[in-house]
């Protein structure tokens, strides 16, 4: 709770300008005149789930795209062509599958993704 204390804090109270503490209890925040702004725990604590949501949302979208990042090459056409390639990646259509269901979390974000399993890469001999 508390790395996302701060950024509720900021969701419920716009006006805060800088905020102070790290527990709840112990918050004191301020707005650009330096007036102290009281906050309500009660407003406070269903924003921090709002931004817990959104953060874990963030993550799963940034790792989907490192997914099909390390795996860019194996859709290459050459990679999986034995008249092109030698040796050649004789499971391309495993990794173009997979890629399918991690583009999925990248275009369609959760925040508990289910993540599908990488292929380990089979060549010709």
């Amino acid at each position: 709770i508390i790395p996302y204390l701060h950024e509720a804090i900021r969701l419920t109270y716009p006006a805060a300008v800088s905020i102070t503490g790290n527990e709840l209890a112990d918050i004191v925040a301020l707005d650009i005149d330096g007036n102290q702004i009281a906050i309500d725990d009660a407003l406070v604590e269903p924003n921090i789930i709002v931004v817990q949501e959104a953060n874990a949302v963030a993550d799963c979208k940034k790792q989907a795209s490192q997914l099909l990042y390390e795996t860019d090459w194996t859709s290459i056409p050459d990679v999986g062509n034995p008249s092109t390639s030698n040796p050649y990646l004789l499971n391309q259509g495993a990794f173009i599958a997979y890629r399918s269901q991690v583009r999925q979390l990248a275009v369609n974000p959760v925040a508990n993704p289910v993540w599908p399993t990488k292929p380990q890469e089979q060549w010709s001999s």
